[in-house]
């Protein structure tokens, strides 16, 4: 009697053991399911939105512009990004300043690309569009979003483990990751660090200071310099005129500082939006509530202001 209760009950606790086992792998899979089904779900939406809101056509304009960036070069943070961002606003001043040239301006759809994304696409680009002229505004993106980053190639500190920047890429390219993680830069209060290992309890003007006598040179300038030294040489071999423009917005000195001294470094025209956008005694009214992507009037400055460096450098030479 005694031996069948012990059989039974060792019945009843292998059944619970497995029930639970068997609860689990369900509830594994049944996440894993919802995960692929959000990815094509993503996947889909950002076809059909393609669908619907196409990119510019190449009418054979006259003169043709390709601006490379993410959303800032979108028009996010504007009423209607397509007919307010910055480069539909710039196409319209050089049509109005040049009426026979027939001048259009082109950009890819795709917000949150780092410097390597971009750089990838740039032939292709070129070789589709033609353009006599390239607007680079590249490089914020670089140090959340990993995909094809090029960060390998520079990841020489013992703080950041190299199979977990390998993870971090193979992650990068999941539609799911990058919306996890855009939801969760605007909900959570956040500074904008490009670096992974800035020291803790150090803020304002020492943050940086401190971080570079403890660490390295910042890998992600490292990156955008790399990239968008490729970008320009790529132009340069395919007879592109380029012009590097600044962010409006604050972004970390050593992109700044990358991208000024690339522009110097080949002699190419550079658009110090931060300067301009920062001196204006009502700067926020430029600005979009998230106060980093403008509004309809920053992009009319933006464009404002790169149209102004294509006519004191001479880039469009027509005589009347």
């Amino acid at each position: 009697m005694f031996s069948k209760e012990r059989r039974f009950g060792a019945v009843a606790e292998a059944g619970n053991r497995y029930s639970f086992i068997g609860r689990a792998s369900l509830l594994i899979w049944g996440i894993v399911f919802l995960i692929v089904c959000l990815e094509l779900s993503l996947r889909l939406a950002g076809f059909a939105y393609n669908r619907i809101y196409p990119p510019p056509i190449n009418t054979e304009a006259g003169y043709k512009i390709f601006c490379l960036g993410e959303s800032t070069t979108w028009g996010i943070g504007a009423s209607n990004p397509i007919s307010q961002g910055y480069p539909k606003q710039l196409e319209n001043m050089l049509n109005k300043k040049f009426p026979d040239l027939n001048t259009q301006c082109f950009f890819d759809q795709t917000i949150g690309q780092n410097t390597s994304e971009i750089n990838r696409k740039l032939e292709g680009y070129i070789k589709k569009y033609v353009p006599d002229l390239i607007i680079i505004m590249t490089g914020a993106n670089n140090w959340w979003n990993l995909d094809k980053s090029n960060i390998l190639l520079f990841n020489k500190s013992r703080f950041i483990s190299e199979s977990v920047l390998k993870i971090s890429v193979f992650l990068g390219q999941f539609r799911v990751c990058k919306l996890f993680k855009l939801v969760y830069y605007s909900i959570v209060p956040y500074r904008e660090r490009w670096n992974f290992y800035f020291p803790s309890g150090i803020s304002g003007e020492n943050l940086e200071e401190a971080a570079r006598e403890r660490y390295d040179f910042d890998i992600f300038a490292m990156v955008a310099n790399y990239d968008i030294r490729s970008m320009v040489r790529t132009c340069k071999a395919n007879r592109v005129d380029i012009i590097i423009s600044g962010y409006p917005g604050n972004v970390n000195d050593d992109l700044y500082f990358t991208q000024k001294q690339i522009a110097e470094e080949f002699k190419i025209p550079f658009v110090d939006n931060y300067a301009i956008f920062r001196n204006l005694p009502n700067r926020r009214d430029y600005f979009s509530d998230d106060n980093w992507h403008p509004n309809e009037d920053g992009y009319n400055l933006l464009a404002r202001n790169i149209y102004n460096s294509i006519l004191e450098n001479n880039i469009i030479n027509i005589s009347y």
